[in-house]
């Protein structure tokens, strides 16, 4: 029986994943430590590196993302979050605000975000995207670019993670 590579269950486990649209995140306000657990549970097939509340803090106070209200933070920042969660593997913080300003200047942030999820999960499926939802050509181009760069970079890191495991080059089918 074949042995079940790192990066092959990697691979496996990000073709199935959906990311909640806008509506079905929560709408209460959730305190740090919520906000923390949502983000995390939903990048976890990713991989990436958990965010912290440490990390939101910061991201607050060098106004990343809008300070809560009252502790409290709304679905716009919880999908800040998400969205630098995602992209810190690859981008930093400075460049994924302005790509996030960048989509949001003629779309409003629920569309965009909603787009983000459908063309994120039509990459990791091959399927084509079926959002209805139309945006600008060279914005299209800028968000999957750059979900590609981060999930070439997840993939490399998962190829080299079974190799140094295997302590040999590993034969990676293309796909």
């Amino acid at each position: 029986m074949k042995e079940i590579t790192d990066y092959q269950h990697w691979q496996e486990t990000v073709q199935h994943v959906h990311l909640p649209r806008w509506k079905e995140l929560p709408t209460l306000g959730l305190y740090v430590d919520q906000v923390v657990t949502v983000v995390n549970e939903q990048l976890a097939s990713f991989d990436v590196e958990p965010l912290t509340k440490a990390m939101v803090n910061n991201y607050v106070k060098k106004k990343v993302i809008q300070a809560p209200i009252k502790k409290k933070y709304a679905v716009n920042q919880l999908v800040d979050l998400l969205l630098i969660g995602f992209f810190k593997v690859s981008f930093n913080i400075d460049d994924i605000r302005a790509g996030i300003a960048q989509l949001t200047i003629d779309t409003y942030p629920q569309l965009a975000y909603d787009h983000f999820a459908a063309v994120l999960e039509s990459i990791l499926t091959g399927q084509p995207i079926d959002d209805g939802i139309e945006i600008k050509p060279a914005n299209q181009e800028l968000m999957e670019s750059a979900i590609k760069a981060v999930l070439a970079h997840l993939k490399a890191e998962h190829i080299f993670a079974d190799m140094r495991r295997r302590q040999q080059p590993l034969k990676v089918e293309k796909g």
